[in-house]
């Protein structure tokens, strides 16, 4: 576990501009999801949001585990 926290830091230090604002849209996805599901105002764009989120998170592994 320790190595895994290690590994992430190390890339986190690495992480760009875009790379951050990336991380920040993954959390406000993940967000506007559980709110969704609990407000009627967003359930007319789910999918939108859905799709944002898969996008970002899948950016965010990335780099996190695959991008040297």
């Amino acid at each position: 576990m320790k190595s895994l926290i290690e590994k992430l830091m190390d890339k986190a230090r690495r992480f760009s501009v875009l790379d951050y604002a990336m991380f920040k849209v993954t959390l406000l996805s993940v967000g506007v999801l559980f709110g969704a599901y609990f407000s009627s105002f967003f359930l007319s764009v789910i999918g939108f949001v859905w799709v944002v989120f898969v996008v970002s998170y899948v950016y965010m592994f990335y780099i996190s585990f695959i991008r040297p």
